[in-house]
């Protein structure tokens, strides 16, 4: 019987003989930057992008796909666009989306205070979660007093729920600075009385609560003297100074002209002359702000 020649024997370190399993690092990186050659030489496309003014953007369908669920049901469902070389994509910024399209052949992408407002919903259209994440982090850094209403509202508008807890938490824990700024003065009155409402506001009275809410009304008085009703019954007017309750409160021209105001102020009177009453009497506008925390510093 023939036997073959012996020869050594390979084992891996393994344990498993004649077997060597490799994972290249380097294949992927490589792979990435050769495909971003090939889009930027118009090599191979098989899709053009159209968007805004700006110049055509030459792409190729798979990776666009692998990237972002849009392009993935856009190219592989039953949509005309499936069936087209060429595509306008409107809803968009269109330096926004240069951007993305380069992160999706390089993986890499420079978020900054010029571009974060039109990245982030781009991002959200083309569900680039990973893009959305970055720029809400980036956001988060930015908060200031002079700009976090700005971002919570933004941060409502696209969903991103992080971002609008922590700016919550940023405004509510600074709103000593915050009803100074201009960005209070413009809140809606919805988004007012959101902020207001809350048991974290960090105030060291009720009469700062009441003397912001006063400021805005009074900024636009014509239209938002209507308002004032739904927005004072946020204000824990039995909490106030009863010299300040009678004396500034009262005596408002705004509130005196307004019966509902006046109900309020009555209710609060009662809270104060009652003290046997006082359990009976219990609700959100008798119940006191957590106290400011000395030394507690909110970090975005």
């Amino acid at each position: 019987m023939y036997e073959p020649p012996s020869g050594p024997s390979y084992v891996d370190r393994a344990g498993s003989p004649n077997r060597l399993e490799y994972t290249s690092d380097r294949h992927p990186r490589a792979m990435l930057e050769m495909m971003n050659i090939l889009r930027l030489s118009h090599e191979l496309s098989d899709v053009v992008l159209n968007v805004g003014n700006r110049e055509a953007i030459y792409a190729h369908r798979v990776v666009l796909s692998a990237c972002s669920p849009y392009f993935r049901a856009m190219f592989t469902g039953e949509l005309a666009e499936s069936r087209q070389t060429e595509i306008t994509i409107r809803d968009i910024d269109e330096h926004a989306m240069g951007l993305l399209i380069d992160f999706c052949y390089t993986s890499k992408i420079v978020i900054d205070e010029t571009n974060v407002q039109t990245l982030l919903p781009a991002a959200c259209l083309l569900q680039l979660d990973e893009i959305q994440e970055k720029c809400c982090e980036f956001l988060k850094r930015q908060l200031d007093p002079s700009n976090c209403l700005g971002i919570r509202a933004f941060a409502d508008t696209h969903s991103c729920r992080e971002l609008l807890r922590v700016a919550d938490m940023f405004t509510q824990h600074n709103f000593q600075e915050v009803m100074t700024s201009e960005e209070f003065l413009l809140l809606p009155v919805g988004q007012l009385c959101d902020i207001i409402s809350s048991d974290e506001l960090n105030v060291r009275s009720e009469e700062q609560v009441f003397s912001a809410v006063m400021a805005w009304v009074k900024f636009s008085v014509a239209e938002r003297r209507a308002y004032l009703p739904q927005v004072l019954q946020h204000v824990r007017l039995p909490l106030l100074n009863p010299k300040f309750l009678v004396g500034t409160v009262g005596s408002d021209l705004l509130i005196k002209s307004d019966e509902a105001c006046r109900d309020l102020v009555d209710e609060a009177k009662n809270y104060l002359l009652l003290p046997q009453e006082r359990p009976l009497m219990q609700g959100p506008r008798t119940k006191p702000r957590k106290p400011i925390r000395r030394g507690e510093v909110l970090f975005a």
